[in-house]
């Protein structure tokens, strides 16, 4: 079951944020170039919800105020932080603790609020400042220390010593973990009374008695006339609770030593021990016998010899490992059996640290999609955003005034186009998530040219952070959505497929049938596929009104440059040789004889096909003999500025005022 979440997330006038109000899902993967806000998100969080801050910790001063405002502490700024929790409805601990964090039974939430705020005398003027954490929307309600032993976070930094934390203490997760079981204290002491018996023997050692000796004769002459001086060897005391913290980990058939693992494997194994201790424990693993004969007296008990199954020394029971459906008896459990646990977020700052890519696509695909504990993630790789579920993203953003905040929780897209998506992101590595802008194309020709004609226009798409993304379609309305719903600014490159419709008569009917590479004619019947499709996503997008569509083809080509679509009339390379000169056409006669497969025929055909301005048999010779693809790769590399469609030059141009005007 899945366990409680924060499901939103405000923001007024903290550090790099001015005021933002943020949707999450039950998993979040935080994005955003360094120095954006990633930490004082996780920050903002923990000032309400972190165990290990005191009293001191929760105090702010005029430096965690936003950046953009003046004398703040003076002027009597405040500084708000709201949070809420969903899916809590089935932890009766969370119901029970918090009712009067409920801001509305139809829709239930919890709500937890930081204020930092000013005392001011009765003339107004400001004596200091004051913080108070509340529930629900009454500020008298307060959020204590005592209720973060019911709801908390826990945040693993970027620079965590693992090795530290693993290693036997009473801090070690590990330790944390076989407490939650309860282990009988009877069990215990049987075990450290036999450790003890065992352990004297080495005191018979004649090496042992060696060493007595003569630490005696020595101490004795130092410590002078001194009486009832001699001294005893004993092993370690053995205490049942010294027994449990003590406990290590060793990895594989030679028993490594936490400290003698990579750090890689560090990390892993300390994430496999955080997420396990995070679970929920309404469903304990294993009960003792009496408790399970108590428990399977009560209305509804029978239901555990469902569940449990008895162990070899039969005075426990052991959850069953092959039962998938666990809801029925953490709805009894829930109800019959009180086992106080605390809902713990978990959040981990770069993840990725020190883990091979493959290592991190399996772990955090695992941890993503399979787990049921809710947590943050805020990240660098690709190899992460990439296996991610498509509502778990948060992108941070800073403009010239300051961090914005967008998500994907609430993406509106069918099914079929979030699996369609997840997988695009998954085979790109999530590159489209990265971008500070993105230029959509349909295809990889242009793929391959739009960076080397930027590169030309001394624009380096690379230092602006924008990405050039192959959608491999013409189905752009998902990447779009995405783009929109993260407010990455983004533009269209898009082949016109020019068209004619002619007239034809089938069984008496006279019909329009579309003829598409053709010559452009304007005497003919025509439009283009191009404009049409861009126009009905937009008005799908909401981004265009079917009235500003006029029945003039050119006024429409450029009304959809204002909505960031760039048109071209046929094909690249068709519009490219249209466009070209005498140089331009030498270069694609020197590519086409550099890959051509076959002999001096080809050659020719190729060339007259071109001299003769029949572009769409040139195309169609490249097509048959090289492959559009491999004809782009290398056209990329020789291409000239005048050779370049219109679209192409106009859409670099774009989304370069578009980085610019938010970034400069």
């Amino acid at each position: 079951m899945k366990s409680p979440y924060i499901s939103r997330v405000q923001i007024k006038n903290f550090r790099n944020f001015e005021n933002v109000d943020c949707i999450l899902s039950h998993k979040q993967v935080i994005i955003g170039e360094n120095n954006v806000g990633k930490t004082n998100f996780l920050r903002a969080i923990q000032l309400i919800l972190d165990r290990s801050f005191s009293d001191l910790d929760r105090e702010l001063n005029e430096t965690d105020f936003f950046d953009g405002l003046e004398n703040p502490m003076s002027n009597g700024e405040e500084i708000i932080i709201a949070i809420e929790i969903s899916n809590y409805a089935h932890n009766n601990q969370l119901l029970a603790q918090f009712p009067d964090a409920l801001i509305n039974p139809t829709d239930p939430r919890l709500r937890f609020t930081y204020k930092y705020f000013p005392n001011k005398n009765l003339e107004g003027k400001v004596l200091g400042y004051s913080y108070i954490i509340f529930q629900g929307t009454n500020e008298e309600n307060f959020f204590t220390r005592q209720d973060r032993e019911f709801i908390n976070i826990t945040v693993i930094g970027a620079l965590r010593d693992v090795v530290k934390e693993l290693n036997g203490n009473k801090r070690s997760p590990l330790y944390k973990l076989i407490q939650n079981y309860n282990i009988p204290n009877v069990d215990l002491e049987e075990i450290a009374s036999s450790m003890s018996t065992v352990s004297q023997d080495i005191l018979n050692l004649e090496e042992i008695k060696d060493i007595k000796h003569l630490i005696n004769l020595k101490f004795n002459i130092l410590s002078g006339t001194q009486r009832d001086n001699e001294i005893k060897l004993s092993p370690y005391d053995v205490d049942i609770d010294k027994l449990l913290y003590t406990m290590q980990i060793y990895l594989g058939l030679k028993g490594r030593s936490v400290s003698e693992l990579s750090l890689g494997l560090s990390n892993i194994l300390y994430l496999t021990l955080m997420l396990l201790l995070l679970e929920d424990k309404t469903i304990p693993r294993i009960i003792n016998k009496e408790l399970f004969d108590e428990l399977i007296k009560k209305e509804g008990g029978v239901i555990l010899n469902d569940f449990y199954d008895i162990t070899e020394n039969e005075n426990k029971y052991k959850i069953s490992e092959t039962v998938q459906d666990l809801s029925p008896l953490y709805s009894f459990l829930s109800k019959n059996l009180y086992v106080k646990h605390s809902t713990t977020f978990l959040a981990i700052e770069e993840p990725e640290s020190h883990l091979h890519p493959v290592l991190q696509r399996l772990l955090y695909r695992e941890v993503l999609h399979k787990s049921e504990t809710s947590v943050l993630f805020t990240t660098h790789s690709p190899y992460i955003s990439s296996v991610s579920p498509l509502d778990s993203i948060v992108r941070i953003a800073r403009n010239k005034y300051n961090s914005t905040i967008s998500a994907t929780a609430k993406l509106d897209l069918s099914t079929n186009e979030k699996i369609d998506l997840e997988r695009y992101l998954d085979a790109k590595r999530g590159e489209i998530l990265f971008g500070k802008g993105v230029i959509i194309v349909e295809g990889i020709t242009e793929e391959y040219i739009i960076p080397e004609l930027a590169n030309l226009m001394g624009i380096s798409l690379d230092s602006l952070g924008i990405i050039v993304c192959n959608v491999h379609s013409t189905n752009f309305y998902p990447y779009v959505k995405l783009l929109i719903e993260l407010d990455i600014p983004w533009v269209i490159v898009t082949d016109g497929d020019y068209y004619e419709t002619e007239q034809i008569t089938v069984q008496g009917k006279l019909k329009n049938k579309k003829y598409f590479h053709r010559h452009f004619d304007p005497t003919s019947n025509y439009s283009f596929a191009g404009l049409n499709n861009i126009s009905k996503l937009l008005q799908t997008l909401k981004l265009l009104d079917p009235k500003e569509v006029t029945g003039n083809l050119e006024e429409n080509f450029e009304l959809l440059k204002t909505k960031n679509c760039h048109i071209g009339r046929h094909t690249f390379e068709v519009d490219s040789m249209i466009k070209s000169e005498v140089n331009g056409n030498l270069i694609f006669k020197k590519i086409y004889s550099e890959l051509r497969p076959g002999g001096e025929g080809q050659q020719k055909n190729f060339d007259d096909a071109l001299e003769s301005n029949n572009y769409w048999l040139a195309l169609e010779r490249i097509e048959g003999n090289i492959s559009k693809g491999r004809f782009a790769q290398r056209l990329a590399s020789n291409i000239k500025i005048e050779m370049a469609p219109d679209n192409l030059i106009e859409a670099i141009v774009n989304i370069t005022k578009q980085i610019n005007s938010i970034y400069e």
